[in-house]
């Protein structure tokens, strides 16, 4: 019944549209007009056309759609994004023109455009999935929800909470966006945190007079470098790191001793890591150099930090009732078991896993096209990740 229905060339059709339509991160982030144009205007219609009678949105603007009776019991979660990287230097973003992967390493044709190689080849298969279902079974008897999130790289998950407690989503697990037809067992999580060091300004041919934000900065990253306990390790996801990854001072005129540097922490978590609590211990160690006054002038700082946005690590296994329905799914409609491995970056798989949603990722993206001016996907990749897709929706739903 399902190959029967299934469709290379419509997942590439609908994988095309998607790339036409920009919905690009911008410093409004996830209130950026763009991002909601693109889920009403090529999602929502989408979705009302093979059958999602239930579609809703929350105040943020993420959609939370509904099929099926939920008459048996069970419930299937997936999960898109609206928000791909900005179109930066990458030539006809959004013009989805067609390559020959062979030349990038690839199977068959690849389309090429802003956020193939991660949210738009992913959801263009999962509404392919879907839709077939659905023409298939439109007396499914479990509840398939779809979300499609405003966020996608924002390192947050806002609205991935917004969306699920606005609708009170519960689901027996979730699929969100993958890489290579590969299932994402874990990642470490990760908080921001912004340090603020002040000090005093003065003319630089006169330092004894004024207190040096930079040296106080200095002095504020030497601490958390050396005294901070980072000690815990896991043997698939590595270890706790800290990381500066931005400084920045002012006021920004010559000779001028500064009065105010920042800089930014990105510190990962472990699969047990709180992110309070390690935000907390971030604040304890800055505390430790309260005392510390300017070398040259005797003057001490002010100094601050604030907690930014943060997203939860994950982990399952390869026993979790999601894990093992992505398996089943590939080996009956590819003949092979998806390879697993271990994620550098963070997503929303995390939040979902930390309040009880079992959750994995498995798609058609390709993580080294991401961010680049090659930003592609496979359609042999998307068509069967829509293949799989598809599969988990009849095997668990009826």
């Amino acid at each position: 019944m399902l190959a029967a229905r299934l469709s290379r060339e419509r997942v590439k059709s609908l994988f095309i549209d998607l790339i036409r339509v920009p919905s690009p991160q911008t410093e409004l982030l996830e209130a950026e007009p763009l991002l909601k144009a693109f889920i009403r205007n090529a999602i929502e219609p989408r979705l009302r056309a093979m059958g999602f009678g239930d579609i809703r949105y929350d105040a943020m603007g993420n959609l939370v759609a509904n099929a099926g009776a939920g008459s048996n019991g069970r419930s299937l979660l997936f999960v898109g994004h609206a928000m791909n990287q900005p179109p930066a230097t990458m030539k006809n973003p959004y013009a989805g023109d067609i390559v020959d992967g062979a030349t990038f390493g690839l199977p068959g044709e690849c389309v090429l455009g802003k956020g193939a190689s991660e949210q738009k080849s992913n959801i263009a298969a999962m509404l392919h999935a879907m839709e077939t279902v659905l023409a298939a079974r439109p007396d499914l008897p479990g509840r398939l929800t779809f979300i499609c999130a405003l966020s996608g790289e924002t390192g947050k998950h806002d609205a991935m909470r917004s969306a699920l407690e606005f609708a009170q989503v519960k689901a027996d697990m979730a699929v969100l966006y993958g890489n290579s037809l590969k299932i994402t067992l874990g990642n470490r999580g990760r908080i921001d945190v912004f340090v603020t060091v002040k000090g005093q300004p003065c003319h630089s041919s006169r330092p004894h007079t004024g207190a040096n934000a930079i040296t106080g900065a200095m002095e504020a990253i030497r601490v958390l470098t050396t005294q901070l306990k980072l000690d815990r390790t896991h043997p698939h996801l590595g270890a706790q790191t800290l990381t500066i990854n931005r400084i920045r001072s002012y006021p920004e005129s010559t000779h001028t001793v500064q009065e105010r540097c920042e800089f930014t922490i990105d510190r990962r978590l472990l699969p047990g890591d709180d992110p309070d609590l390690a935000f907390a211990d971030i604040k304890r160690a800055l505390e430790t150099m309260r005392d510390f006054k300017d070398p040259v002038s005797g003057k001490g700082f002010e100094i601050e930090a604030r907690l930014g946005p943060f997203m939860y690590p994950s982990l399952v296994t390869d026993e979790s009732p999601v894990v093992r329905l992505l398996q089943e799914a590939s080996t009956a409609m590819l003949d092979h078991a998806a390879e697993t491995y271990y994620a550098s970056a963070a997503f929303d798989q995390g939040y979902l896993n930390h309040i009880g949603i079992p959750t994995a990722n498995y798609g058609p993206g390709e993580e080294s096209f991401a961010h680049t001016d090659n930003d592609m996907a496979s359609v042999e990749r998307t068509f069967d990740a829509a293949r799989v897709y598809a599969y988990m929706i009849l095997r668990h739903l009826t």
